[in-house]
């Protein structure tokens, strides 16, 4: 097996992902066709409302009614990644949230996000970070400790933090402490 290294991304294993507006559309593709765009976009939902679930490449592709190879190719060269990928983006972002957020354990959060070994959660958390779970969870904390009652207010835009919660934003009061 031949491995790829992406060393330019700083992440061991993932390629780099294209800025936006950086996206490029294979040659293949032809923008004067939507009804492949719109089929490969509604398989990338389909995968993103599925990604805690084990979920086979076929599968997938039957979504956009192409091969397995095709639908692979097709999907790489359309959103900068495999779907494989795209799956693993999605996990570690929903288990970085659930370790900020939860008092679950490692655990019990590396099979809510879709992976069936703690090990393989945990090497490949520990790859795409730098920090295996526990020890994101633990740095997390020491760095933003005093907030740990508003941890879910981070993932909130500040619009609606006004609306519900009231009063200033973090960024409100950082920009008024730092004003002389």
């Amino acid at each position: 097996m031949v491995r790829v290294d992406y060393a330019e991304n700083g992440k061991e294993g993932m390629r780099p992902r294209p800025q936006p507006g950086q996206e490029r559309i294979p040659s293949c593709v032809r923008l004067s066709d939507p009804a492949t765009l719109a089929r490969l976009c509604r398989a990338r939902d389909w995968l993103g409302d599925r990604f805690h679930e084990r979920v086979l490449l076929a599968d997938s592709a039957c979504q956009a009614y192409l091969s397995p190879f095709y639908f692979s190719r097709l999907f790489t060269e359309v959103f900068g990644e495999t779907p494989h990928e795209f799956v693993t983006r999605l996990r570690i972002a929903r288990a970085k949230r659930l370790l900020l957020s939860d008092h679950s354990s490692v655990t019990d959060i590396c099979f809510e996000v879709g992976y069936e070994s703690l090990g393989s959660f945990s090497t490949r958390f520990h790859t795409l970070t730098g920090l295996s779970p526990a020890a994101f969870r633990r740095e997390a904390h020491r760095l933003f400790g005093g907030f740990r009652s508003r941890w879910p207010l981070y993932y909130v835009p500040a619009c609606y933090q006004r609306f519900y919660v009231g009063g200033e934003t973090p960024q409100e009061s950082r920009s008024a402490t730092s004003a002389p």
